[in-house]
């Protein structure tokens, strides 16, 4: 039965994919690798980081381990939320509707899809923190080698941790409240570590891992082998999967593929949203009341109507983003240069939860074409509340930059709103940019094959791009801690923001001189002929 089971699934695969020879494949491989770690390691040679004093070394090698030892929390809190939800394996539906329901054994169906999975997980996570060991060779003593294997053991424990997790949870039917609980006991133990207020969290022994650059020690063996054995239990345990879970995340993941691969940002948000099981509140936290004026209050009131409605998971996401942004700043400023990603990946991801109302707006164009104002003039409404909303994360992430580096507290709190604004302005740009063109497009010529996979790369990392130059201040605040370098920077931010509003108010306009513009030069080179 196992050999009849591999035939269909790699029939179906060579239907889908196609006859792929190994060589193709390496060579696609080989040429990943060579342009992806070609940038990686000149990136890593043109930032100069600056090298961590001898308490600044202390520190590390004391604290460190709680402090790393954090994503292994997170990844543990992850895969405990995402066991309860019906995480974290996504079959193909002919798995779930066919093979699932043949009278074979469940493990023989499931295994396989659990440990790819896991393959996937660990082989990301190991490749992220090979990169971050490499960029902390730059500071810290020890060979690159030596940093780039001990990250990536380490980030891919904290991968295979979460898989391992989630099927674990999901095996024993663990419910949502008790996931939650104990993803928060997990968090609080492993933050208290982090700050010093408990000796030792349930994360340091993957966190110690991090540090084999430097230093080697023998009981962090032990948290390896702990991953080992959950890895292994979950493979052993596939069979317990549930049944109803693994159809509804069929379904959803394979949409989910087709949105992702038409670059369609807004469905992939609303159908990871779903995979969660994440829905709008039924009761707002705040009634609103109603107040007669004009167009302009009525979108102001429907923006905050619809956050009012944010669900508990999504307002605790947005905290998470806050305190990673300020995490992300506090290594900016004690010369991780390359943490100014970190920054503005947060915020960008922070904006996306944010600018919600402005979203609901572009999903529904026909109730936008029936309003009697231009379409920019109406986005431009909506970025109003989100605008005001971001301003408690905003401080909540000057507040971590405070607790840790107090002499920076006025300048953390002072810059706070316009960076985050700034970082979100990216998460706008995204999203009005995938609302549907107004004007009608003449037919367009193909793109050559050549510069298709360039433009999509380009398509997704432009919006990061911009809020990672949002988040430039706090490299500026590092090279020049002044207040004149805070208030220049504070209007550059503002300024920033304001020509991103002002390209949502214009943009409409702008496209149809471009689009005439062409269409004249069309007509006049045809008129030639």
């Amino acid at each position: 039965m196992s050999s009849i089971v591999q035939e269909l699934r790699r029939t179906r695969r060579e239907r889908r994919l196609g006859q792929l020879e190994w060589f193709d494949i390496a060579y696609r491989a080989y040429l990943v690798a060579f342009v992806g770690g070609g940038l990686v390691i000149w990136a890593s040679g043109v930032v100069r980081d600056i090298e961590v004093s001898a308490s600044q070394l202390d520190d590390v090698v004391t604290r460190g381990p709680s402090v790393l030892g954090l994503a292994a929390a997170v990844a543990v809190a992850l895969g405990l939320r995402s066991g309860s939800d019906g995480g974290p394996v996504a079959l193909e539906v002919a798995d779930v509707r066919h093979l699932l329901r043949a009278p074979l054994p469940r493990r023989q169906i499931l295994a396989r899809p659990v440990t790819q999975r896991l393959r996937a997980v660990i082989f990301a996570a190991g490749v992220v923190g090979g990169i971050g060991g490499l960029l902390a060779a730059d500071r810290l003593p020890g060979s690159p080698a030596a940093w780039v294997a001990s990250g990536a053991a380490a980030a891919a424990c904290a991968g295979a941790l979460f898989v391992a997790v989630a099927v674990l949870a999901h095996a024993v039917r663990l419910p949502r409240a008790a996931a939650t609980v104990a993803a928060i006991a997990v968090l609080a133990a492993q933050g208290a570590a982090a700050g010093g207020w408990l000796p030792a969290g349930p994360g340091d022994t993957i966190g110690s891992l991090a540090l084999w650059g430097i230093r080697q020690q023998r009981v962090d063996v032990a948290g390896v082998a702990l991953v080992i054995a959950a890895s292994a239990a979950a493979i052993v345990l596939a069979g317990h999967l549930r049944t109803e879970p693994l159809v509804r995340r069929a379904d959803l993941v394979s949409q989910l593929r087709f949105a992702a691969t038409m670059q369609d940002l807004r469905t992939v948000v609303l159908l990871r949203r779903q995979l969660r099981g994440e829905h709008a509140r039924s009761t707002p936290w705040v009634r609103l009341p109603r107040r007669r004026g004009g167009p302009a209050p009525a979108v102001w009131q429907r923006g905050w109507r619809g956050l009012a409605r944010y669900p508990t998971s999504r307002l605790v996401r947005m905290a998470g983003l806050s305190l990673a942004a300020g995490a992300a700043a506090v290594a900016v400023l004690r010369g991780t240069t390359p943490a100014v990603v970190g920054v503005g990946v947060a915020l960008h991801l922070l904006g996306l939860d944010a600018v919600e109302p402005l979203s609901q707006e572009i999903d529904h164009p026909d109730h936008t074409d029936a309003t009697p104002r231009p379409r920019g003039w109406l986005l431009v409404r909506h970025l109003a509340a989100p605008a005001v909303a971001l301003v408690p994360f905003a401080m909540l992430a000057a507040a971590v930059v405070a607790a840790v580096e107090p002499e920076r507290a006025i300048a953390a709190f002072a810059l706070a709103v316009p960076v985050t604004l700034a970082g979100a302005a990216g998460a706008v740009v995204s999203v009005v940019r995938d609302a549907p063109d107004p004007v009608a497009a003449p037919a367009s010529t193909a793109v050559p094959p050549e510069f298709a996979g360039f433009t999509t790369t380009m398509r997704v990392l432009w919006p990061l791009a911009l809020s990672t130059l949002g988040a430039l201040p706090v490299l500026a605040m590092r090279e020049s801690p002044t207040a004149g370098t805070g208030g220049r920077s504070a209007v550059g931010a503002i300024l920033f923001v304001a020509v991103v509003v002002w390209w949502v108010r214009r943009r409409d306009a702008w496209r149809r001189k471009v689009r005439s513009f062409l269409e004249e030069g069309r007509a006049a080179a045809g008129a030639s002929r």
